[in-house]
């Protein structure tokens, strides 16, 4: 038995019902029943399936109380055929019911490993699609591996599914060519699993790929297919594409589902294409679909990240008024949005608001108002937040650090956020690329070359990238007064670049 039963059955036992079970298995009759073939109610079949149902419900409650059942199940039972198929598919439909598909494969590998027990094809069957209906995916795999039947066609078809849905991708199109191989054509929903599955590993050149092979051999395409196809297009960058396709379906009177407006609004705010979210947007709500928070969070970080911060506002605003409840992302990336435009006042505004609603802003949300203030030249109301954000459970880390180095930076301090970097070091926090980024071009903004000059040394030589503002805000002090072994380092440096 492995570790993982011992341990699942050692947490589930009942000692104290222990004897009770024992004594109640003293009682069951011994033998094993014998199956006719009559039909009647008190027939030896129906006599021989009543004696195995409540044999069924016995071994299933050693199994799941008793630890190391299986090195007392024959000695309590020595003249029970436990390796008879009909006792074991009474095994299959108990714990089934009970959704404890895996005590019954624990009870199939004991009795292979017990008896000369050949499983008949029926039993693989039930067996293999029972692991299936409880999702349980890798025990499917490593059963088909183990036993090597081969499975009824619709099982195989299930298999793929669950393979492709569990991620195992690669698994389920094996399965799904050797289907194909042997003469079988797989059913439109196995054939959209698998192009989900290629969709959820962003292998989209394999989704073409199948697409096309897929297409040639039927024409039938549904609503899922739709919703893969449109989902491929917008994961590909072509969101116009994906429209078009959008389009032409509406036409026919069919309706793609709420998750394909919602994509096509995500890609068109992330290319800049307001005019086309705005037409979707409208669309969505005439075929009935109420665009949820999370597709208008999308709109507002979408307007925001594409200097457009007031009609980010416009929707967050109205958003309100019609009744939604944004919740904390929303207005953090509201907050960043109005921080970046310079109105101060209507984001601490928000952020009053989001704490009156019982929303505790996140680490962002603090570093976006620390920064806010820092560039407004309020370093003591900086560090106030900064302390209430430590207090508040958010330690120190690399972007918190970033966040105080780079507005130290763009308010002229380079030095206070040279302490900010010579603390990280003290408390465990490792600098970045953007640490020393902003360190340069705050001491090159300052004239203060050198000290630029020996970060900018330290970046390369940790590996780490210069950004072209840190190459531009070097070009800029070159003509400066300095002396001849700095201007040769800068030379050096901008040479080399």
């Amino acid at each position: 038995m492995s570790r993982g039963q011992s341990y699942f059955i050692t947490l589930i036992r009942n000692p104290s019902r222990q004897n009770n079970t024992t004594t109640q298995i003293r009682t069951l009759t011994l033998d094993s029943p014998s199956r006719g073939t009559s039909t009647e109610p008190n027939s030896d079949a129906h006599q021989a399936l009543t004696s195995y149902t409540e044999m069924a419900k016995t071994v299933s409650t050693i199994i799941r109380e008793r630890h190391r059942w299986q090195q007392t199940l024959v000695s309590d039972f020595p003249s029970f055929n436990f390796a008879d198929p009909l006792f074991f598919r009474q095994m299959l439909t108990l714990q089934n019911n009970n959704n404890n598909v895996m005590f019954s494969l624990w009870f199939f590998r004991w009795l292979c490993s017990t008896f000369d027990y050949k499983p008949d094809p029926v039993s693989l069957n039930l067996l293999f699609g029972a692991l299936l209906d409880a999702k349980a995916v890798k025990a499917a795999k490593s059963f088909l591996d183990t036993t090597r039947f081969n499975p009824e066609v619709t099982l195989l078809e299930r298999y793929v599914k669950c393979l492709c849905e569990d991620g195992l991708v690669e698994e389920g199109i094996k399965v799904y060519t050797l289907l194909k191989e042997s003469g079988t054509v797989p059913t439109v929903p196995t054939c959209n699993a698998v192009l989900l599955g290629c969709l959820k590993v962003k292998k989209l050149d394999l989704f073409w790929e199948l697409h096309k092979e897929m297409k040639e051999e039927t024409e039938v395409v549904d609503l899922e297919r739709i919703q893969c196809l449109i989902q491929a297009l917008c994961d590909g960058g072509e969101v116009s594409e994906g429209y078009e396709l959008l389009k032409k379906v509406l036409k026919q009177g069919l309706d793609p589902g709420h998750s394909v407006y919602s994509r096509l609004i995500s890609g068109f705010c992330k290319i800049g294409n307001y005019a086309c979210m705005s037409e979707i947007l409208h669309t969505m709500i005439a075929w009935n679909h109420s665009p949820s928070i999370y597709t208008y969070q999308e709109i507002i970080k979408g307007l925001c990240k594409n200097q457009k911060q007031r009609e980010a506002f416009c929707v967050f605003n109205s958003l309100k008024e019609r009744g939604y409840a944004p919740d904390r992302v929303v207005y953090t990336t509201m907050i960043h949005g109005l921080c970046e435009m310079g109105w101060f006042g209507s984001a601490r505004k928000l952020w009053f608001e989001m704490m009156e609603k019982g929303m505790r802003p996140n680490e962002f949300t603090y570093n976006v108002m620390i920064h806010a203030h820092l560039k407004r030249g309020e370093v003591v109301l900086a560090r106030e937040l900064y302390g209430e954000m430590l207090r508040n459970g958010f330690g120190e880390t690399t972007v918190s650090c970033n966040t105080m180095i780079t507005g130290f930076c763009s308010y002229g301090r380079a030095d206070q956020a040279f302490e900010v970097f010579k603390k990280m070091s003290d408390i465990g926090v490792k600098p970045d690329a953007i640490t020393y980024n902003a360190l340069v071009q705050g001491f090159c903004k300052e004239n203060k070359v050198e000290k630029g000059i020996g970060l900018f040394k330290e970046l390369k030589a940790l590996g780490m990238k210069p950004s072209d503002r840190t190459y531009a805000a070097l070009q800029k002090v070159r003509n400066l007064k300095m002396s001849e072994s700095v201007a040769a380092s800068l030379n050096e440096i901008l040479e080399v670049a």
